[in-house]
């Protein structure tokens, strides 16, 4: 089996130049507007993102996709192949002057392991997004791999991502919320500006409808998606059980959740089909449907499922650390400080939860994700890294994401970009 070694990049704080937080990104924009069609296909923007709903076959979507978005995703391939796969993510440490991996190299790469272990339609559907994008068959696929692109030629070692769920006697109104921080690093944040993308997919030999949180280019993979039927999935890295090489002839685990949403409907279902797969990456998984909640600890050498561990089994959070005594491992030595603030992270948010849960709801979700963890280089009781980066680490909150699965809503946004984004996604889904 193929392998890539995997490196961490770090940025010391002098480097980083504090924002001042703006109360307009408190704010709510819930207003899409229709700007484009495309052989079945409708693009809107709504603030700063672009929402593309695909209606058809997977190659037809494909199409779709390509046409309606060629601007961003050509913009966004330049930008990967010219800045980021040359200046190390866009930030070129002085300690780390030169790329792991070229674009030839690591397209080599991809097109060998992921790309020929995807599934049929998944390859019609990045056929057809190349077909009408401009790109070449193998440079579609490095934008759809773009998140194993970054980490094979960049080295960057992952996120600080923080997760939760509430529902039953945990939340409000016994709803399930959940609420989440994608950190990576600035480089990042900064062009999602530009080429932020809600993907809708309609299939039109399916009844269920998929939502994923992505970036142009990511024809099928994401790691923030939810379903018509509200079963959602979101990622964190789980760094402190990540091998020192990780496997790349294999399905990525970020095309994979794109096919579990497509066919499953429940937790009660992934609970049955998870613990018999293995991820290229070390992560921790979050299934949540209106009903329930629970992470699973997913890695190379095989994936646990764990029991929501908090309020009497009604709230379950994750930052950066698998928690599973499966691993053997003794988070409780490790400092605060280790793996951006991880323990931290979660403990602030458990706090945050666990307290009037009576109040749990999306509101409460959005006003938590608005505290850093850092504030004036101190560790305080929040969980983001917005504005200013864990000392030492270059972790920056690239997104957040509030949903209420019963509803089919989800609330997103792009720190130093855009309020929160209010989606509807009963407005897109194709209707049974």
């Amino acid at each position: 089996m193929a392998i890539i070694a995997i490196s961490f990049v770090f940025l010391s704080a002098a480097n980083a130049q504090k924002q001042k937080w703006d109360a307009a990104w408190d704010k709510i924009d819930s207003k899409a507007t229709k700007v484009a069609e495309f052989e079945g296909g409708q693009l809107y923007e709504q603030n700063a993102i672009h929402i593309v709903v695909l209606n058809g076959t997977y190659y037809e979507m494909g199409r779709q996709y390509g046409h309606l978005l060629k601007e961003q995703i050509n913009w966004h391939f330049n930008e990967i192949k010219n800045d980021f796969m040359v200046k190390i993510a866009g930030n070129n440490p002085v300690d780390q002057p030169a790329p792991l991996m070229d674009h030839d190299v690591v397209t080599k790469l991809l097109m060998e392991g992921f790309y020929t272990a995807l599934p049929n339609h998944h390859k019609q559907m990045i056929k057809g997004a190349a077909e009408t994008s401009g790109l070449a068959l193998e440079d579609m696929v490095l934008m759809d791999c773009m998140l194993q692109t970054v980490l094979y030629s960049a080295g960057i070692g992952g996120g600080g991502c923080t997760s939760a769920a509430v529902w039953g006697e945990a939340s409000a109104d016994g709803r399930l919320y959940t609420g989440r921080n994608h950190d990576f690093g600035k480089a990042w944040r900064e062009r999602l500006g530009k080429i932020a993308v809600v993907r809708i997919t309609n299939p039109s030999d399916s009844d269920i409808s998929v939502a994923a949180f992505t970036r142009a280019g990511q024809v099928t993979s994401a790691i923030d998606l939810i379903n018509s039927k509200g079963l959602y999935i979101e990622f964190n890295n789980a760094d402190n059980i990540r091998p020192l090489s990780l496997p790349t002839k294999m399905r990525a685990t970020d095309n994979l959740a794109f096919s579990l949403v497509s066919d499953y409907q429940s937790v009660k279902e992934l609970d049955l089909l998870i613990p018999a797969l293995k991820s290229n990456d070390a992560l921790l998984m979050l299934v949540a449907d209106p009903n329930r909640a629970r992470y699973f600890e997913i890695s190379p050498n095989g994936s646990i499922k764990t029991e929501p561990e908090l309020m009497n089994g009604e709230m379950t959070s994750r930052a950066n650390h698998a928690l599973s005594t499966y691993w053997n491992l003794d988070m409780e030595s490790e400092p605060d400080r280790a793996i951006a603030f991880s323990k931290a992270r979660r403990r602030n948010m458990v706090n945050y939860l666990t307290k009037d849960p009576s109040a749990n709801d999306d509101a409460k979700m959005r006003a938590f994700l608005s505290k850093e963890i850092i504030v004036d280089g101190k560790v305080s009781d929040g969980a983001a890294c917005i504005l200013e980066p864990a000392v030492k680490v270059e972790d920056w909150t690239s997104y957040q994401t509030v949903t209420i699965p019963a509803e089919l809503k989800v609330f997103w946004r792009i720190p130093t970009h855009t309020p929160w984004l209010e989606i509807d996604l009963t407005k897109y889904f194709k209707v049974d």
